[in-house]
């Protein structure tokens, strides 16, 4: 089990060293030493080519690569000795061949890299024919396969898990200046729809990194965080869905509106409740003198008491759309507790706060009294 040291990794990326070209050295190199020891001198190129080509930047990706290529080879091999039985080697049997191969795989909707292989494999075997090849051919490909895959599960970068976990604080943070981008001013509005996309891919990239982690041995002790990870992962990917919402809404709405101080104050109160839950989940640092839920009392109480204002202030159209507005940063409110209370309930017994309060907070939505 190997989490290489992240200042040996930057020296060795210095050399064309990276973790990509380690993995695949190893596994080409244990896969010929495996065929050898058990085969001999026998096709010893079919295990290492197997390793190199499914050799990828992650478990899962390698994985998908070597069942397409053990499914081409599986397929490949039966086509060649179906049509060897009754061909020799030439224009007519290969022809023949690629056309049953490759056109049966293609109508059971078989992936193409599958389906490539099959005419691969089918070629080689018929003019290499005889049983022992297709054998061969077979066993030493699931050979390299597997040592491809567990090079990949023991090779992994250095400190994954922070950095998958540092990836999607920052979203939670460029998410909350999004927010508040879109209220701020006109000027502004390129800006925080820059943060909002990006804010995106940083959740987005940390929750793939962190289901292609469950596969990898060095990730197997801290499982748990790795899955209250991607428990906030896809509550902040939910908050991002509002946000863009808002930002939709808020750019349907005269100026006077969108960049009112009251607005800005509204979206602002909300925006910090992602920052703060963001801060408190995903990070070690200390929030002393600010409550979660403190804020989004705040939050809420901000909410009800322009809404309120509005209803006699606004034209009918117009707060139609601002009632979309409102919706909106509610529903991030109420995401944001529910993922708060999920975190409590997972948490050891002693660390919980008043779990009755967060089910409290989340039965008296906004949503409810609008």
């Amino acid at each position: 089990m190997t989490n290489m040291n992240e200042g040996l990794q930057e020296r060795l990326e210095k050399f064309g060293l990276s973790l990509y070209m380690i993995r695949i050295t190893l596994a080409a190199s244990l896969s010929w030493l495996a065929v050898h020891i058990i085969y001999g001198d026998h096709y010893l190129y079919f295990a290492p080519l197997a390793a190199i080509l499914i050799t990828q930047s992650s478990v899962k990706a390698s994985l998908e690569k070597g069942v397409y290529r053990m499914t081409g080879v599986v397929l490949g091999g039966i086509v060649s000795l179906i049509v060897g039985k009754f061909f020799d080697v030439g224009a007519l049997s290969i022809l023949l061949m690629l056309l049953i191969g490759i056109g049966v795989a293609t109508a059971c909707r078989i992936n193409i890299q599958a389906v490539s292989q099959i005419g691969v494999t089918s070629v080689l075997a018929l003019t290499f024919y005889h049983d022992q090849y297709i054998v061969w051919r077979v066993a030493e490909t699931l050979i390299g396969v597997l040592i491809a895959l567990i090079i990949n599960m023991i090779i992994v970068p250095p400190k994954s898990f922070v950095k998958v976990k540092d990836l999607a604080l920052k979203g939670s943070l460029t998410l909350s200046d999004a927010l508040t981008g879109f209220a701020a001013s006109g000027r502004d509005a390129a800006q925080a729809k820059a943060a909002l996309e990006r804010s995106g891919e940083l959740l987005k990239k940390s929750d793939r990194l962190q289901k292609e982690m469950h596969y990898t041995l060095s990730h197997y002790q801290c499982r748990k965080d790795i899955g209250k990870l991607t428990q906030s992962t896809t509550h902040l990917i939910k908050v991002h869905s509002y946000v863009k919402a808002i930002s939709e809404e808020i750019a349907l709405l005269p100026a006077h509106y969108a960049a009112a101080d009251w607005m800005l104050e509204v979206v602002t109160a909300t925006a910090d409740c992602i920052a703060l839950y963001g801060t408190r989940t995903l990070s070690d640092a200390e929030c002393s003198g600010r409550s979660l839920q403190g804020s989004l009392r705040r939050a809420r109480d901000v909410q009800l008491a322009w809404f309120s204002q509005l209803q006699d202030q606004c034209p009918l159209a117009a707060f139609r759309d601002l009632g979309a507005v409102f919706s909106h940063l509610n529903r991030i409110l109420e995401e944001i507790e529910r993922a708060d209370y999920a975190a409590l309930s997972t948490a050891p017994q002693h660390v919980k706060t008043h779990p009755a309060r967060a089910i409290q907070f989340i039965q008296k939505g906004l949503f409810h009294k609008l």
